[in-house]
């Protein structure tokens, strides 16, 4: 057995002799990849991104919400009426003349007018943006919506045509005009 061992040492040597290296730059060979960092890259700055629209987004409705919800202002309280100084009531004067025949006279004061309350305020409907649900008017110069309150007067309604205010003692149906 030691000879066929003795044999295969010998070809096995002669075969390595006989392949040379042959010439030139020697590589190193390959290194593994690191796994782990791959594909992560844009992942972090595209949630930012995503959460810092939607923060936007609520931060808008909020707004919108809360504009919706203060009252709208209208027109500002009148001065009070004051009274005029009152005076103790004037009593009837006879008037005695020199002459026989003359009649007595009476001095009244004239009776006090009445103070007429402010007349309900002119409201011009100037444009319609009519989209079902969301629609608005332009009443005056002010944009207003259903629901809002404007000059004394709640927005019931709004259609394609005309816009409807009603206060607590009448109801405006305003339409538009036509040029």
């Amino acid at each position: 057995m030691s000879l066929v061992n003795d044999a295969l040492r010998r070809a096995q040597d002669a075969q390595k002799k006989s392949q040379a290296t042959p010439p030139g730059p020697q590589f190193r060979p390959a290194e593994p990849v690191a796994a782990g960092k791959r594909g992560m890259g844009m992942m972090v700055p595209i949630f930012i991104a995503v959460i810092a629209v939607g923060a936007l987004i609520l931060f808008l409705q909020g707004r919108q919400k809360t504009e919706a919800r203060q009252p709208m202002p209208g027109p500002k309280p009148a001065a009070p009426v004051v009274a005029p100084e009152t005076k103790p009531p004037v009593q009837p004067v006879a008037v005695t003349a020199l002459a026989p025949a003359a009649p007595e006279a009476v001095v009244e004061k004239p009776a006090p007018v009445p103070v007429a309350s402010a007349p309900a305020p002119a409201l011009k409907l100037q444009a319609i943006f009519f989209v079902p649900g969301h629609s608005s008017a332009m009443v005056s110069g002010k944009t207003v919506h259903v629901g809002d309150n404007f000059k004394g007067f709640r927005v019931a309604a709004i259609t394609q045509t005309s816009a409807t205010l009603v206060s607590a003692t009448q109801t405006n149906v305003m339409t538009l005009e036509q040029d």
